[in-house]
């Protein structure tokens, strides 16, 4: 196949970001099947540097890391912090893709499965604890805390982001996980 990528972000000079872009109307599975395929065709080359994917249809835009096994039900909307979905590609690319918050959802929000060798991404209401959870430790760096929710809501990756995060600063004594 000759391959033609929509829209590659690049960050000091790597393509980090690969966007696939599909008209109004067309379904959003559509865009997640090419990105299966240049996956297939272009690891060994561009696809070996992508840390994470976007799809779009103007109305609905999702989100996923890089990994071996692409699968739809690892695509995630992006929200604001009271859950209002992002899904038009305009307020999509106005959150996300802002050069600040791209840089953190690359440089901190990701993390690598080493068991399994693969990328996983925070999900929008990870990604708003973990910030959360920094800001209170900031602001009351003497007082414990702890994450509980409920059965696959994905406090394990929560709460070891934020662990690993806080970890880094020079102000906290001891971080448990």
């Amino acid at each position: 196949y000759e391959n033609r990528y929509d829209v590659t972000i690049l960050v000091n000079g790597l393509p980090l970001v690969q966007i696939e872009l599909k008209k109004n109307g067309i379904e959003l599975k559509k865009a997640f099947y090419q990105i299966q395929r240049y996956h297939r065709h272009s690891y060994r080359d561009l696809f070996q540097y992508v840390q994470i994917f976007v799809i779009s249809n103007e109305e609905n835009t999702r989100y996923f890391s890089n990994n071996r096994e692409l699968k739809y039900e690892f695509t995630f909307f992006w929200t604001d912090e009271s859950n209002k979905r992002k899904n038009r590609i305009e307020e999509f690319t106005e959150l996300f893709l802002d050069k600040n918050h791209l840089l953190d959802m690359i440089t901190k929000y990701i993390v690598i499965n080493e068991t399994q060798k693969y990328l996983m991404i925070l999900r929008p209401y990870q990604y708003y604890a973990v910030e959360k959870i920094i800001d209170n430790v900031k602001e009351k760096p003497e007082k414990n805390g702890y994450i509980w929710h409920t059965t696959g809501s994905g406090k394990t990756l929560t709460s070891f982001k934020a662990s690993q995060i806080l970890a880094t600063y020079n102000e906290i004594d001891k971080v448990v996980f």
